[in-house]
């Protein structure tokens, strides 16, 4: 198991939304969500639910059946992909759902690059903090 606190790959992920929040600031201000309890549910309750059941349960078990690999994305990471996309359109408009993807993408190769759910889930907490944060 790697010590994802150590690989670059990791820190450069967890800085890759600097731009979109930047940007975002710049377009829109500072409009997030202050209630605390909402805001703890969604940077904190949801991605660490959300990633121990697509990171932690289903990317694996898909793995076991699929694994095929182009370049760094295994067909395993793109199939969780899309249903974490599916499953995003319980809650949220079309384009809200498919904006998942490629964070999703992100969570899922540091998840098999690391073989350690704390990456992916801390990723996904520092994703949501950032956006709910800045745009509510």
């Amino acid at each position: 198991m790697r010590k994802f606190y150590k690989d670059p790959i990791f820190f450069l992920m967890l800085l890759a939304p600097l731009p979109v929040w930047l940007w975002l600031f710049a377009n829109r201000g500072i409009t997030g969500i202050t209630s605390i309890s909402i805001l703890l549910n969604l940077v904190l309750l949801y991605p660490i639910v959300e990633e121990l059941i697509f990171r932690g349960v289903i990317q694996p078990l898909i793995a076991k059946r699929f694994a095929k690999n182009w370049s760094i994305l295994s067909l395993a990471n793109i199939m969780t992909s899309s249903v974490f996309v599916l499953a995003h359109f319980i809650n949220h408009s079309p384009a809200w759902a498919f904006a998942t993807f490629i964070p999703s993408l992100v969570f899922g190769y540091i998840q098999e690059r690391t073989q350690n759910i704390a990456a992916p889930i801390i990723l996904h907490c520092t994703y949501n903090a950032g956006f709910f944060l800045l745009v509510g």
